[in-house]
């Protein structure tokens, strides 16, 4: 058995009402290539939808497929939105004996290279940590198909996933250490809406922003977040403002935006925030 290791996120995660829907808007929007479509009838899951492909990453996209399941739960509590975040490891065993070591729980292992961890003890984010080699992903040799339609923005990366935490410094530390990764950067006096800490996933980063009041997180994300959670989708453009302009062009409904990012009204995807970026995180390993 070798030692833990994350090789690279897997997958980020989102739980919609509509999977046609969402899976359409962002095949317009940001160039969502669908790897797989099918029904997972465990109970600990419970979702039809599966892998898509943005820039050079996965998100995975589900519908609840079996009442009182995982995503029905989780759909009914919350609404539509980002639920979790999955990475890559090297070896499952070697994982699941770092994250014991690092007081983490084992919520639940679906079959011999999942496991899902107690998110009271990964900071309130729920993390999914995959020791197989998927059929369906790029990585191991899978074929990215074509675009279903033109997209509107020039999706050149998946820039991060974003998560929201009553306190981005502390949680960096403590993601990193039971990630057994590292803290990206800490950036504790960003402007409103920009993240204050990143935590590496290996190939790309995990961003943290700050838990506010719910006048503050409408006015920021189009969504009031009440508790920690993965929250966004960070995809990478050449250029913001010509990402703009298109957005408006198409009258695509923006939550806010600046010099540095445009925050997509999660209506317009079914439930998915999108913050568009040009400039990747620091720390990213594909940062020039």
């Amino acid at each position: 058995m070798g030692g833990h290791r994350v090789r690279w996120c897997f997958h980020t995660t989102a739980m919609v009402a509509d999977y046609e829907r969402t899976r359409d808007a962002l095949a317009w929007l940001v160039g969502s290539r669908v790897l797989e479509d099918h029904v997972v009838d465990d109970p600990a899951i419970g979702r039809r939808g599966g892998m898509t492909w943005i820039g050079d990453n996965s998100i995975e996209l589900g519908e609840p497929a079996v009442a009182g399941g995982a995503a029905d739960r989780f759909v009914q509590r919350f609404g539509s939105h980002m639920s979790s975040i999955a990475v890559q490891v090297e070896d499952i065993d070697a994982t699941i004996s770092h994250l014991g070591s690092v007081g983490c729980r084992v919520a639940s292992r679906i079959d011999d290279v999942i496991v899902f961890t107690d998110p009271r003890t990964t900071e309130g984010i729920v993390i999914e940590w995959y020791g197989g080699e998927a059929p369906n992903d790029p990585r191991f040799g899978t074929p990215i198909p074509g675009y279903a339609v033109e997209p509107l923005l020039d999706v050149t990366h998946m820039a991060f996933g974003g998560a929201i935490v009553p306190d981005p410094a502390a949680s960096g530390t403590r993601l990193a250490e039971v990630l057994g990764t590292g803290v990206t950067f800490a950036d504790p006096s960003a402007a409103p809406g920009a993240p204050q800490a990143g935590v590496s996933l290996g190939d790309m980063t995990l961003a943290l922003y700050p838990l506010t009041d719910a006048t503050t997180s409408e006015a920021l994300w189009g969504h009031v977040y009440e508790r920690a959670q993965t929250s966004s989708l960070g995809v990478r453009v050449p250029s913001l403002d010509d990402a703009l302009g298109a957005l408006q062009r198409a009258a695509v409904p923006l939550v806010r935006h600046d010099a540095t990012a445009i925050v997509v009204h999660p209506g317009a995807t079914g439930g998915v925030v999108l913050v568009v970026v040009e400039d990747l995180l620091p720390g990213d390993p594909r940062r020039p």
